[in-house]
């Protein structure tokens, strides 16, 4: 009884499983490609939610009529915030322009606008 096979159909060829591992060496970088576009989009994604939350502080900062300092810290990171205001066609409101980016970077991630009732404040003050 021999139990070994001779002929050429034993099993697979060096080429062939050269060719098999290129085929899975390709397919794994994809992947990892893949997976650190995924992470870099969330980090913006994420960058770009906390600009928001300062826009959305600074905002309630304004119609509060409560100073704030130009460069705030939010989950870690320094935050430039800058406010333009302008004077609308109702003379009881004015426009607010809020655009927040990295302190470090300088590039905006995120504007904001708003409207500020500044008839209400008048009368506050008149009382």
């Amino acid at each position: 009884m021999n139990c070994t096979r001779q002929d050429g159909e034993a099993g697979f060829t060096l080429l062939e499983v050269l060719v098999a591992l290129a085929v899975l060496a390709t397919g794994a970088v994809s992947l990892l490609v893949a997976t650190q576009t995924h992470a870099a989009r969330i980090s913006q994604i994420e960058g770009r939610t906390v600009a928001r939350w300062v826009a959305d502080n600074r905002l309630s900062e304004v119609r509060l009529n409560v100073g704030a300092p130009p460069v705030v810290e939010m989950m870690g990171q320094a935050w430039r915030v800058d406010v333009q205001r302008r004077p609308t066609d109702d003379p009881e409101l004015e426009r607010v322009d809020i655009a927040v980016g990295t302190a470090a970077e300088g590039i905006t991630q995120f504007t904001l606008t708003g409207f500020v009732d500044t008839g209400a404040r008048r009368v506050e003050v008149q009382q």
